[in-house]
């Protein structure tokens, strides 16, 4: 039968074809819409730097959880110590899971840039803002006790803002980092025993714009400020000054007043530590302390049994002789020795070591320099450590 002949046989035909058209229509605009979705429970595993200059941001439902502050507030905090021109964010979510906080998640990796820096996953408080490492539970006072001591550490001065993080002690011994600021400039950086809260370090930007080529007091006024610094943040506590000196400032070749530094090492039975103690910078133009570090680590049982040496100085300096001679052979004639002092070698990590009573060696601390190491722009004698009880050498440092 023609189909002409049969209008009812051509409408069925037209009709399927209509239907068939849109079915495959359809089914091919599924597939394409799928190519380009996650599915909503898909688990993102190690980030991956985007292609495009856009980041990829994911949000997994998380309507359960409230936040105090937005992502975006969430985003500026964490870029604060992660900034753009280093991390890119390849997504962020909210979750619960450290201790019952709702904290912003941000997994972020380095730009092309950026050579030392890794992926890292960074967690932000829903609720104040603040940095958070779940390690911080472990430490001795909170984040807002830690938050409160850095305000009191500066009593004079009127705070808008404190942002703090915890330094864990996987590369650096443990602390709570902070950042004091008004009218969004930064004052003082600086960190807190992660335990007691006391005062570790700071320091005080200066501005090199205007400064004038000499200094505008004395060295000796400058110690003074250095020695109250110390007694008013510690109360009397046995130091004695070791080295003072009036480094330079800027670029090499700068003429701007330089800054007083003023290093003390603490005194254990009448020896000095050669790590525990102060190091105090002053500025040289306004008079004011610019830089305080403070380590106060060693039990003082630690220490050796006895504190007179066996070993006299002179042997202490032969020895140390003797081995740069091997060294630099060519050097020998113009070696110089700088200083040679009986000190209590006391360097540790007190997050990683607790040095056990009576391990702590005496020891002659033997500086020395030569002319090549006097041709530097900033020369720093090498060292040598002489067991003071018998003799041996402990340490050299001599490089060239």
């Amino acid at each position: 039968m023609e189909l002409k002949k049969n209008p009812i046989l051509i409408a069925c035909v037209i009709i399927c074809i209509v239907v068939g058209t849109g079915i495959v229509f359809v089914l091919q605009s599924h597939n394409t819409a799928a190519e380009h979705q996650l599915p909503a429970n898909q688990t993102i595993g190690t980030p991956v730097p985007p292609v495009a200059s856009t980041p990829q941001t994911i949000h997994p439902p998380d309507s359960s959880l409230s936040a105090k502050i937005t992502r975006d507030e969430a985003t500026a905090r964490m870029q604060e110590e992660y900034p753009s021109s280093m991390y890119t964010i390849d997504h962020s979510n909210l979750t619960d899971r450290y201790s019952g906080k709702t904290l912003y998640e941000f997994a972020i990796v380095p730009a092309e840039s950026s050579r030392y820096e890794k992926n890292t996953t960074v967690f932000i408080d829903a609720e104040t803002g603040d940095l958070y490492s779940p390690l911080q539970e472990t430490a001795g006072i909170t984040i807002e006790q830690a938050k409160l001591r850095a305000r009191q550490a500066f009593p004079a001065w009127t705070i808008d803002r404190v942002r703090i993080k915890y330094i864990d002690g996987t590369q650096y011994v443990r602390s709570w980092e902070f950042y004091l600021y008004k009218d969004d400039k930064e004052l003082v950086h600086g960190s807190l025993d992660a335990d007691t809260g006391e005062l570790s370090t700071y320091a005080i930007g200066v501005t090199r714009m205007g400064r004038p080529e000499n200094p505008s007091i004395t060295i000796d006024a400058a110690q003074q400020v250095a020695d109250r610094e110390i007694e008013e943040r510690n109360g009397v506590i046995p130091v004695v000054l070791s080295d003072s000196r009036l480094d330079p400032l800027g670029m090499p070749g700068e003429k701007i007043a330089g800054r007083y530094v003023f290093v003390y090492n603490r005194v254990i039975r009448n020896v000095p530590c050669d790590s525990d103690g102060f190091t105090i910078v002053v500025d040289s133009v306004a008079g004011n302390v610019i830089e305080y570090r403070k380590s106060w680590s060693l039990p003082e049982n630690a220490v050796a049994a006895s504190s007179n040496p066996a070993i006299t100085k002179d042997a202490a300096i032969k020895t140390v002789e003797q081995e740069a001679a091997t060294i630099y052979p060519a050097s020998t004639a113009s070696l110089k020795i700088v200083s040679a002092e009986l000190r209590w070698k006391d360097f540790h990590n007190p997050d990683k070591v607790v040095p056990a009573p009576g391990s702590i060696p005496l020891a002659w601390k033997v500086q020395f320099d030569d002319e090549f190491i006097r041709a530097q722009q900033w020369p720093n004698p090498a060292t040598g450590w002489v067991d003071a009880q018998n003799g041996t050498l402990m340490d050299m440092y001599y490089r060239h």
